[in-house]
């Protein structure tokens, strides 16, 4: 027998036509008199109307951020997913990213969504390892492009090398002696950056935005630089550039956006905030939140349904005053689907958001990108396989509570010192944390290499020495340390300045005893002071470098390093930290 339908309207006729006569003409014709019959006595006041059930669609939205070049599968590092080994159930860092586990998750991230995107907020290249470097990070921005990214925000190292590069190389352009990465097209996908503007005119000099269709919605994707970049970006790269508010230039666009036809606003900013909490927080209260990203998310119009984040290489899922706020760590070892419910009209009904862990023992690698990675290995392995040093131990970057300075900003210092006094005076050496990007890890029985050094000063900068006086010294050092509750990120110091400082109940920092050589600091006397030249034109906010007289470059800071390891192949062993204490 023929199953009922669920509808009761049409129970009775159907029973009817089922059971009166013995032909299916005799069932035709009942139905029909039937029908006939409601029609004639159906009235306006008693028809009911049939009330269309809402359209719910769901959207994932997939995000990375601060990938950096690393391209190629790294072993565990304090920035990778923390998780428990499946082992011991210890809680340590997990083998994660690399472009063909990145690949192979995003597969199977996507398979299970039938409306999807994949987004990126900024400095996918910049800051790089030398497998991508090298090459000018070509091979990177081939690759993101083949996972199908559809825009970017632009971040403060995508401008490393100037807004003419980046152009460059977003357009696919080679110049004259050809691209460092053979067929190189160019990645596919737009840098995003409503708030870079041109200095003297204020015209935007990138796309402010771009408009998807995804599930039947048009999703505009507006993107945002740091208006920080000037403090971390070497200024001869960004002359003639100027820096907007984030929050203020994004909701000014948003008459424009609605009138273009964007449905569904989605902000994606390279800029974030600081996070002590876990990648994933149920409740999205994330109390530990807090930073220029909570700010901007609190001035942002309400019309944005989510807010993508990066910069500050943290893992999180919050939502501030109701609305999602997430970013996805760094170096690919996370990808942040922030899943968002829409009504018909593409109001959010519910937003939910998950960071998954690019896991190398759950992602098998891509044997396309692991071809595309072996190619990049192969045409920069002679600069990248040459030794430098057989060393006993590592060093962390990490500072050690309750001193402000680390293992390896100890070393870094040291040898830069070291390398300005071969070429004349000097007294001290500073390093910026935020110029340390990796831990020198070894293993035993194999040298050090540069690939391994470069991996911790990607930037090539130059040194400076100039010459200070121990007044501008001192108030350089006052003016680093934290204000508030803000997390402590001091400069490191070479073994020739010890330091103590102190912070007050209410938040006030206080700097104490300074020495130099080991005499008290001399406010009245002069310095010979030796750091990159970020530092030395004023990055990090250190203004008072651009005080200094009597520059002189004296090399570059990786010919430093690999100097000093070379000579002293125990300097690793030898370094203490101690030399900031905080009373």
């Amino acid at each position: 027998m023929k199953k009922p339908s669920s509808d009761s309207r049409f129970l009775g006729l159907q029973g009817l036509a089922e059971t009166s006569g013995r032909t299916p003409s005799h069932r035709v014709a009942v139905m029909l008199a039937v029908l006939a019959v409601l029609q004639g006595c159906a009235t306006p006041q008693t028809k009911e109307p049939e009330l269309a059930a809402p359209a719910v669609r769901e959207l994932s939205i997939f995000s990375i951020n601060d990938f950096h070049g690393h391209i190629q599968a790294k072993s565990p590092t304090p920035l990778m997913p923390r998780l428990p080994d499946a082992q011991t159930g210890e809680i340590k860092p997990q083998p994660a990213g690399g472009v063909a586990h990145l690949a192979s998750a995003m597969g199977k991230l996507r398979a299970g969504r039938e409306h999807s995107v994949f987004v990126a907020a900024g400095d996918l290249i910049g800051a790089s390892p030398l497998l991508s470097s090298l090459l000018k990070d070509e091979p990177t921005l081939a690759a993101i492009g083949e996972l199908g990214l559809v825009a970017s925000a632009l971040g403060n190292h995508e401008l490393d090398a100037g807004l003419r590069e980046l152009q460059r190389k977003a357009q696919g352009e080679c110049p004259a002696e050809g691209c460092a990465w053979p067929g190189f097209k160019g990645p596919g996908f737009p840098y995003l950056a409503a708030n870079l503007l041109d200095a003297q005119t204020g015209k935007a000099m990138l796309p402010s935005h771009v408009i998807k269709e995804v599930g039947g919605f048009k999703v505009a994707f507006v993107g945002a630089v740091t208006r920080d970049t000037p403090l971390v970006v070497v200024p001869k790269s960004i002359v003639g550039l100027r820096f907007a508010d984030e929050a203020d230039t994004l909701n000014a666009l948003v008459p424009k956006l609605r009138a273009e036809g964007a449905q569904v606003l989605v902000a994606v900013m390279h800029e974030g905030a600081t996070h002590t909490g876990g990648a994933i927080d149920p409740s999205y209260s994330c109390p530990t939140l807090q930073g220029r990203g909570v700010d901007i998310a609190k001035r942002l119009d309400p019309a944005y349904a989510i807010i993508i984040s990066g910069h500050t290489h943290q893992a999180y899922t919050c939502k501030i005053n109701g609305r999602l706020l997430v970013q996805a760590g760094s170096y690919g070892g996370w990808v942040t689907e922030s899943r968002l419910s829409l009504d018909a009209q593409g109001k959010v009904l519910s937003a939910e958001a998950v960071n998954h862990p690019v896991l190398q023992s759950v992602y098998a690698p891509n044997p396309a990108f692991v071809a595309l990675v072996q190619r990049a290995a192969e045409l920069t392995a002679a600069v990248r396989n040459k030794p430098v040093a057989m060393l006993e131990r590592g060093a962390q970057r990490n500072s050690q509570a309750p001193f402000g300075d680390s293992p390896l900003g100890n070393l870094v210092a040291d040898s830069q010192l070291a390398y300005a006094k071969k070429r004349g005076p000097a007294d001290l050496a500073l390093m910026n944390p935020g110029g340390i990007r990796a831990d020198l890890t070894v293993e035993p029985g194999r040298s050090v290499t540069m690939s391994d050094l470069f991996a911790i000063q990607p930037f090539a900068n130059e040194l400076v020495a100039m010459t200070i006086s121990g007044a501008q010294l001192r108030e350089l050092l006052q003016k680093q340390l934290p204000k508030g509750d803000a997390p402590a990120r001091l400069l490191q110091v070479s073994s020739s300045l010890r330091y103590q400082w102190s912070q007050s109940a209410d938040g006030v920092s206080q700097l104490g005893d300074v020495t130099v050589g080991g005499l008290p600091l001399d406010d009245a006397r002069n310095y010979r002071l030796v750091v990159n030249n970020f530092m030395a034109e004023g990055g990090d906010g250190q203004s008072v470098l651009r005080q200094g007289k009597e520059r002189v470059s004296i090399g570059v800071d990786i010919d430093a390093m690999v100097e000093w390891l070379s000579e002293n192949p125990a300097a690793a062993n030898q370094i203490q930290s101690g030399r900031i204490v905080r009373r």
